[in-house]
């Protein structure tokens, strides 16, 4: 059985206004396994990248904390370590591949200088060393000549080579965890086809879970082992992606899976979902997607749903899955 290694449990981030404070993550729960690819999915705004922050104990206060939860890796409670202690952890442990490959590299110091940092201050490397990682870490990812890339700022890269540069920035302290936020957002097709196989790859090679952040359900197909989708800072449903692509459940991931253009299927338009994500200030009474939701009943509108078991390893956050006590069942993913 594969060793756990991250748990994230009842994670509340609130972000606090003049107005109050408003709940972007609310109550959500998940657990990653060595080796495993966990994807978190869902529309803008559903809380996806929050809860990755969180995880890092990179939420910017004020406005952002963390106001309920634990977070446990390796049984290591990450929300009781000093700053100094996380920062041993942050790149090193648990790495981070950060949206906007375009703006997250810094473009006074070369790329090999930025991979270089953190295995000068994590592993304790010599410049000389940390050189020889970076170069190596370049080649890994697939770019040509890396000798000569180490030497290259970020604007002498194209976005697919800034991509696998911030792929190589945080695997080059073989973390245990990567979180990888939107890693082919903005990319042409062919590049997002070459940085989901590379990743696919890395995993093989260094044996490194990954959180996969997106919105991209096709990207999920191919690379995830378990999917939480999350809408309005909960999760919906959790399951292993066969059975989320074969039998979805929760009305949302219905919605989610019709939404996608199927080649052998003729249509006039593409199927959506009416509505928008509410604002964390404007969540519904009952369920929070009922407002959006073609099988809402009354007591959607009026009362939330927990999060009821149907089964191994599954869960739904759906009066249809009502449990014969009507009460949720808390479940970790």
């Amino acid at each position: 059985m594969a060793k756990r290694i991250l748990r994230v449990e009842n994670l509340k981030t609130t972000f606090f206004t003049d107005e109050g404070g408003d709940p972007a993550v609310d109550n959500v729960s998940f657990h990653l396994d060595e080796k495993e690819t966990l994807a978190i999915v869902g529309e803008s705004g559903c809380g996806k990248t929050v809860t990755s922050l969180s995880i890092l104990r990179l939420i910017p206060y004020p406005p952002g904390k963390i106001t309920d939860g634990r977070i446990y890796y390796s049984d290591r409670d990450l929300l009781s370590l000093s700053e100094k202690e996380m920062r041993a952890i942050r790149g090193n442990d648990i790495s981070m591949i950060f949206q906007e490959p375009m703006t997250s590299l810094n473009p006074v110091f070369t790329v090999g200088a930025q991979i270089m940092e953190s295995l000068i201050v994590h592993q304790n490397m010599s410049k000389a060393d940390a050189r020889k990682r970076a170069i190596e870490m370049i080649r890994l990812v697939g770019i040509p000549a890396p000798e000569k890339c180490v030497d290259y700022y970020p604007h002498q890269l194209s976005g697919g080579m800034r991509q696998r540069i911030m792929i190589a920035m945080a695997l080059a302290c073989r973390p245990k965890i990567l979180i990888a936020d939107e890693p082919t957002t903005a990319l042409d097709v062919t590049v997002q086809a070459q940085i989901l196989r590379l990743m696919i790859e890395l995993k093989e090679k260094t044996g490194t879970a990954i959180i996969l952040i997106t919105h991209d359900l096709g990207i999920v197909a191919q690379i995830a082992d378990r999917v939480n989708v999350m809408y309005a800072g909960e999760t919906v449903e959790s399951a292993d992606v066969r059975s989320i692509f074969r039998e979805p459940l929760h009305p949302y991931t219905v919605g989610l899976l019709k939404s996608l253009p199927k080649i052998n299927e003729e249509r006039d338009k593409l199927y959506n979902i009416k509505g928008a994500v509410p604002s964390p200030k404007n969540y519904p009474q009952g369920c929070r997607f009922s407002p959006r939701c073609e099988r809402a009943a009354e007591k959607c509108r009026s009362q939330k749903p927990g999060l009821f078991a149907v089964g191994e390893g599954r869960c739904v956050r759906c009066w249809l899955y009502e449990d014969k006590e009507g009460k949720g069942v808390k479940n970790d993913g």
